[in-house]
C-alpha cells in the first residue's frame, strides 16, 4: 500500500472555501483516478506534548491519499498531467487558494 501525503498552508481567509473544494472537487476527483481513499486533516487545538514539538499553524493542512500500488499512483499522476479538466482542478491549489509552504511525501507500507 502506498500512502501519499501533501501538506500546504492556505491563507486563513481562504481556508473555509478550500475545505469545501476538497470535499466537493478533490475527493471525488482523486478517488475516480486510482486513489483508494482521500482524507484531509487539519491541526487540532495547539497543545504541546513534547519539548521539540513545533507549533502547528491552524491554516496548514495535510491531504492523505492511499493507493494499492505505486503503479496506481503513477497512473493518477499521469492523469493529472494529461487530462485538461483534472489539471484545471488541481491548479486551483495555487491559482484560487494561494497554497504555499507545500511538502510532498510518498510512503510505502512494509508491515
Amino acid at each position: 500500500m502506498i500512502l501519499v501525503q501533501w501538506s500546504c498552508e492556505v491563507p486563513p481567509e481562504k481556508l473555509e472555501d478550500f475545505l469545501k473544494f476538497a470535499k466537493e472537487k478533490l475527493k471525488p476527483l482523486y478517488e475516480s483516478h486510482n486513489c483508494e481513499r482521500y482524507e484531509l486533516f487539519m491541526p487540532m487545538e495547539v497543545k504541546k506534548y513534547f519539548s521539540y514539538q513545533f507549533t502547528q499553524k491552524k491554516n496548514k493542512y495535510t491531504e492523505q491519499m492511499i493507493f494499492k500500488e505505486i503503479e496506481n499512483f503513477e497512473k493518477f499522476f499521469d492523469a493529472v498531467e494529461k487530462d485538461t479538466h483534472t489539471r484545471e482542478i488541481v491548479e486551483n491549489y495555487i491559482k484560487k487558494f494561494n497554497a504555499s509552504s507545500c511538502s510532498f511525501t510518498i510512503l510505502d507500507q512494509k508491515v
